[in-house]
């Protein structure tokens, strides 16, 4: 890396190419090259444009890669900073099309002025061979050093990743994170996070129990956590227990009260389910869960008329959770409301197409309304679906 500068490249790019922008970046470390690549670099909670602003005078050239879908907003904002740098202390400024990209975008004609990469396949060594030309001014030689990742910038690559729903790619980033600092109890805390969106819930538990252990500074979150993974394996005691220590910890904390309603209700505590959502709401009038959970007590309590008014307020700040329709359709139909309950088990399935409590509760109300053809074709469907 040249003298002065922190990085060899800034890999300007738009998030839909992001799969193919991370194995660039990972094939020019293999070269022995340090590229600024956003999710890798930029911390949680930063805005993005202040951190790539503070980024450039650190990078000594910059790759504007195009594909088959053009720029994003983000790039287009760096590519304007980039040429003004490049023109004020010549900044090596890179085209680079990716596969099933033959040319510079007619809206980009001042890049056709240089000389760009051209990528004819993923793996294309004359093309990383162009690139890191590019990038250095000196023609490769064999005799590369690999670069590798710090432990904050693979945590930031796994914050990144599990934020867009990538919860393999950030399990396997926060794994480096870890290997180079196993003391990061933030690391165990979100790879547990992503293990359980993984379905793994023993998983989770045990790297929330290591956060615990090397003292998380927000130590409330990977007690309450660890509670919602036993509640996914039917340890409710286990999960009050954990939520009634994160609220020791943190009384204002409204998604431990949320999590330790949901284990009284399951524990058949239907009152004390209620108390804590109504306490999670006193605390977050805004908390779409609250609502949602508090609607399970008072429909297991018989209040039908007070949970589809939970149900309600919990659809209307978050319109697209697919159970909560279903559970709406449920106290509508024990009211008679049938074909109210229809249109909200139509909702639910057009949310989650294999939602099979959704049909089977929709074939009970259309049996109701007298559509026994109706009712049996969802009464299969939902058995197909429970079979699988």
């Amino acid at each position: 890396m040249s003298s002065g500068f922190e990085f060899d490249v800034f890999l300007a790019h738009n998030s839909l190419d992001k799969p193919q922008v991370r194995k660039i970046s990972a094939k020019l470390r293999e070269r022995g090259l340090k590229p600024w690549l956003d999710e890798e670099q930029i911390p949680p909670g930063k805005a993005f444009q202040d951190e790539i602003q503070k980024a450039i005078p650190k990078i000594k050239s910059a790759a504007i890669i195009i594909g088959a879908k053009g720029l994003g907003n983000w790039q287009k904002l760096e590519l304007k900073s980039l040429i003004s740098q490049f023109v004020n202390r010549n900044t090596p400024v890179i085209p680079v099309l990716l596969v099933g990209v033959h040319q510079i975008p007619d809206n980009l004609y001042f890049l056709k002025e240089f000389n760009w990469v051209n990528f004819e396949q993923e793996d294309d060594s004359r093309a990383f061979y162009n690139l890191e030309w590019g990038i250095t001014g000196v023609k490769p030689t064999s005799n590369t050093k690999t670069i590798t990742l710090t432990a904050e910038e693979w945590f930031n690559s796994g914050y990144n990743k599990g934020e867009s729903g990538d919860y393999q790619g950030a399990i396997a980033d926060y794994n480096q994170a870890i290997n180079l600092n196993p003391y990061n109890a933030f690391a165990y805390h979100n790879r547990g996070w992503a293990k359980y969106n993984l379905g793994d819930y023993q998983g989770a538990i045990a790297d929330h129990n290591e956060s615990i252990r090397f003292k998380n500074p927000e130590l409330h979150l990977p007690y309450t956590h660890r509670g919602l993974a036993k509640l996914a394996l039917g340890n409710y005691q286990g999960a009050i227990a954990d939520c009634n220590q994160a609220i020791n910890l943190n009384p204002n904390f409204a998604l431990a009260y949320t999590h330790r309603g949901l284990g009284k209700y399951n524990l058949g505590d239907y009152q004390g389910a209620i108390a804590d959502c109504n306490q999670a709401i006193n605390l977050n009038p805004n908390f779409a869960l609250a609502y949602h959970n508090r609607g399970l007590a008072t429909l297991a309590l018989g209040d039908y008329l007070g949970a589809i008014a939970d149900y309600n307020q919990a659809i209307n700040l978050n319109p697209y959770n697919a159970v909560t329709y279903n559970n709406r359709g449920w106290a509508k139909y024990n009211l008679g409301d049938y074909l109210g309950a229809i249109a909200d088990y139509n909702q639910a399935i057009n949310l989650n197409l294999n939602f099979a409590l959704a049909y089977h509760n929709r074939s009970l109300a259309k049996y109701n309304i007298g559509d026994y053809q109706g009712a049996i074709t969802d009464y299969n469907q939902a058995a197909q679906l429970y079979s699988q």
